[in-house]
């Protein structure tokens, strides 16, 4: 049962990460993101991988191949070994022991280099032959092979331990054998049973010049030496298996990936221009697939654009050949009349006149749809200069006013500012207000005033020109198609009462040129209005 008196414990708050632990926690994203970010290093890391993956399987494959095969052998070397240590040993105490010396014999070196920690015991201190000797031969009969002898210079034995049974020795024989290299020769010790081994010290021991003889045979001992074998053509195989292996595994997704832009690739090489490239991670393959679809979608807009002209071209010679030939026929056809020997010559001087007019019909015409494929090529270059466009339409106004005044029309102005320059090619603007004002005045539907307006500037710097006029019926769907080649407001497309159908499609084109914009509104139900953005110059 829970204690409700018991205090809360308070929460530990964590401990905020130190200095090292965020150097190396920042170090490792960005060694994170720079091999994510660059396949060159993914295949250097991914090498290096399989590398050590690799040694690791060789290693453990070839030491779980290995196999021990055990030779034996009988040997000397050890029981040689083991008597010439023992002789040294005896004839180095003999030599350098400071108990068998007199006092005034010794030197600081020598208790400096002293071994046995009772040489420098006055106690213990033997200066009696017989007595040393026997102290020695004691202590050094500790096995029951090793023969010590001591003699004098004509080789009788003066000392000797008990498994010595001669009494003298032939000193120069035993120094011969002693000096036999032949015992020393592994061969013969593997071969045979060894001989017996002589170590000869003559030195003068308690001022008495003496032989150390000392005899025994080796031992023999029998060696098992070990022989490993190794199946290495089968750990390189593992190893190269495993580098493999490893390699496949790191690398499949990018492998997985570059395939899957491969099949990218041959979908949209078969058209299917719509189709998609998958972007993954952040290296070089996404940006190669980023740069697919980039040139996918411009080559599908191209495409498009190529239709869009293609079916353009078509509509403007459908058009064309629809409004050239009407003129045309109309010309021939008169033409044809006149030269009839059966009418009158006031008749003959009527076809002759209408056939002229429809003649000068066919000129403009062909004008305005050389204007406008001229604003539609792309070699089309303006010459812009600074004008200043009040000045402009005040002069354009004065001379479109006999036209507006023989449809019972006036035009009246309003302007906002005086001096608006812009950058402007002075024909093109003229052809354009010209068109629009020429518009007006040739569908004004009442004999109200055509109202022109220049409303200022505004904050993106463009000025706003309004051309005004009455109408009759006009819907939003008419209005929209305005600005269409060859679209007319009359139904009937008669040439007789509108136009050719190309003003207000140059109009646009010429806005277009000069980076505005053009658009047509309905006020009300009996006006409407055409309105030009153009941008102003800012420094005239």
């Amino acid at each position: 049962m829970k204690n409700r008196f018991r205090k809360p414990k308070k929460a530990v708050p964590a401990k905020p990460d130190g200095k090292i632990d965020m150097f190396f926690t920042s170090l490792d994203n960005l060694i994170r993101s720079k091999i994510s970010s660059n396949i060159q290093l993914e295949l250097i890391f991914a090498v290096a991988f399989c590398l050590v993956l690799a040694f690791l399987a060789y290693n453990i494959t070839f030491n779980m191949t290995r196999k021990v095969t055990l030779d034996q052998s009988i040997s000397y070397e050890r029981g040689i070994d083991d008597i010439s240590s023992s002789a040294d040993d005896i004839a180095e105490r003999m030599l350098n022991d400071l108990r068998y010396k007199e006092e005034e014999e010794i030197t600081d070196e020598m208790r400096e280099n002293a071994r046995y920690a009772s040489e420098n015991n006055p106690n213990a201190k033997q200066f009696n032959l017989n007595k040393a000797m026997e102290n020695l031969i004691q202590d050094f009969s500790r096995t029951s092979t090793l023969k010590v002898v001591v003699t004098d210079l004509n080789g009788d034995i003066l000392y000797k331990t008990e498994n010595v049974m001669e009494t003298s020795l032939d000193i120069f024989s035993v120094i011969k054998s002693a000096y036999d290299i032949d015992y020393y020769r592994p061969e013969q010790l593997e071969e045979q049973s060894a001989s017996e081994l002589i170590f000869v010290y003559p030195m003068n021991f308690l001022k008495n010049d003496i032989y150390l003889v000392i005899k025994d045979t080796p031992v023999a001992d029998i060696q098992t030496t070990p022989t490993y074998s190794y199946n290495s053509s089968l750990a390189i195989f593992i190893g190269f298996l495993f580098f493999i292996s490893g390699f496949l595994i790191l690398t499949k997704n990018k492998m997985d990936y570059i395939q899957e832009l491969s099949n990218t690739v041959h979908i949209i090489s078969t058209g299917d221009l719509k189709y998609a490239a998958p972007v993954k991670g952040n290296d070089e393959l996404t940006n190669l697939a980023k740069s697919i679809n980039v040139m996918a979608r411009d080559i599908d807009e191209r495409i498009e654009e190529e239709r869009h002209l293609e079916k353009t071209k078509q509509e403007l010679i459908t058009n064309v050949s629809h409004d050239l030939r009407t003129p045309l026929t109309s010309i021939i056809g008169y033409l044809g009349l006149a030269q009839s020997q059966k009418i009158s010559a006031k008749q003959k001087d009527e076809y002759i006149d209408i056939a002229y007019s429809k003649s000068e019909r066919l000129k403009e015409l062909i004008n305005e749809l050389f204007e406008y494929t001229k604003l539609q090529s792309p070699d089309n270059k303006p010459n812009f200069t600074a004008v200043n466009l009040v000045d402009l339409l005040d002069q354009l106004i004065e001379e479109m006013i006999p036209m507006a005044e023989e449809r019972g029309l006036s035009i009246t102005k309003s302007v906002v500012k005086k001096d608006i320059f812009l950058q402007a090619d002075v024909p093109q603007i003229v052809r354009l207000f010209e068109n629009l004002i020429s518009n007006a005045i040739k569908y004004s539907y009442t004999s109200d005033p055509i109202l022109l307006s220049v409303l200022g500037i505004d904050a993106s710097g463009y000025v706003t020109i309004s051309i005004e006029n009455t109408i009759d019926e006009i819907s939003d769907e008419e209005i929209s198609k305005m600005f269409e080649r060859f679209y007319r407001l009359e139904k009937s497309r008669s040439s007789e009462t509108g136009g050719s159908g190309l003003g207000l499609a140059i109009s646009e084109g010429i806005v277009h040129l000069h980076e505005g914009k053009i658009y047509a509104r309905k006020i009300n139900e009996q006006r409407i209005a055409i309105t030009v953005k153009l941008p102003v110059l800012s420094n005239p």
